[in-house]
């Protein structure tokens, strides 16, 4: 997935057209998320219980801070040789540095005591089929009720964070330096939170905080997206990153907990292809919704209506914070 990611980025910076750029970066995001779930599946069954939360806030962090570096490039993109193809090729770089040390990361003690009981002369779409089967039979209430949440999360999160640098360039009018110092300087505190918010939900419990950054989420986006002006903007910029990118982790984190080894993969692979999907749909609806009102900011509070739902769907998960992931998957 490492060097799948690396080459379709690459590829990105030579696109010649609008659909070259397009398939490269179908790819590089279908390799990026396969690369991202694992990660947080790896953190789920080798970490320690008491940290766990904390762990997975941690990589949620880090993840952002990625993101704030691309941002900090983009805030010079107008002085770089080739413009926007070179910040696909300084991606690129740095992917396939972590792809080659990749190598030495060792399979989880989890997943080899696993792989004695997988039927080694079944094809790979039989395994995937009967695991699909496997864990909608075996846990139909909490798998719903994670489809239900990460549905509605994507739903609404999906066009208010896509939509954040338009919107502060277009109707804000921030420059791209501008946005940039708002991305490195307001992010910088959001990534903080996210820690602390992995932390906390060691504490007082894994659905508590996501209900809470959930909530805090849905209130930060309503507020930067309602069309007031002045300091609420930066303030709420950055109270919705924080709510987003920590439920998003803990969001990440949580198929790899409430399911047993034979499931957490595919579990999290339907975590993150539903979401997916829920903010596509959402996405294509805020073209319609801008249709009837002309204006991003309406139609995307239309799509954060959705966030109730994800709130709802909190309430029937199973509490993990401080327990065995072989506790938490039995359940009974």
């Amino acid at each position: 997935t490492g060097c799948g990611e690396a080459i379709m980025t690459l590829l990105t910076a030579f696109s010649q057209d609008y659909h070259q750029f397009v398939a490269a970066q179908i790819g590089a995001r279908i390799f990026g998320y396969s690369e991202e779930m694992l990660c947080f599946v790896v953190v789920a069954e080798e970490i320690d219980e008491r940290v766990r939360g904390w762990s997975t806030g941690t990589l949620g962090a880090i993840n952002a801070t990625g993101a704030g570096l691309a941002a900090l490039v983009f805030g010079v993109v107008n002085y770089l040789p080739y413009g926007w193809r070179s910040l696909y090729v300084i991606g690129s770089g740095g992917l396939f540095v972590l792809a080659y040390y990749r190598r030495w990361l060792p399979e989880t003690r989890r997943f080899e005591i696993h792989r004695q009981s997988i039927d080694a002369m079944e094809s790979k779409i039989t395994q995937f089929f009967r695991t699909l089967y496997g864990l909608v039979r075996g846990y139909p209430g909490r798998l719903a009720a994670l489809l239900v949440f990460v549905a509605a999360f994507g739903f609404a999160m999906g066009p208010s964070a896509t939509m954040l640098s338009k919107f502060l360039q277009q109707t804000h009018h921030y420059s791209p330096g501008q946005v940039t110092m708002l991305f490195v300087f307001g992010g910088l505190a959001s990534v903080v939170g996210n820690v602390a918010a992995g932390r906390l939900s060691d504490r007082i419990g894994r659905k508590r905080t996501l209900f809470f950054t959930t909530l805090t989420a849905g209130v930060g986006f309503a507020l930067f997206y309602s069309g007031m002006d002045g300091w609420i903007v930066p303030l709420s910029w950055i109270v919705a990153l924080f709510g987003f990118l920590s439920s998003d982790a803990l969001a990440s984190g949580y198929p790899s907990e409430i399911f047993p080894t034979a499931y957490r993969a595919t579990a999290t692979t339907l975590r993150y292809a539903v979401m997916i999907l829920g903010g596509a749909v959402a996405l294509k609806l805020e073209g319609t919704f801008y249709d009837w009102f002309g204006a991003h900011g309406p139609a995307i509070m239309l799509a954060l209506a959705a966030v109730p739902i994800a709130l709802v769907g909190i309430l029937f998960l199973p509490e993990t914070a401080r327990r065995r992931l072989e506790d938490i998957s039995n359940p009974g």
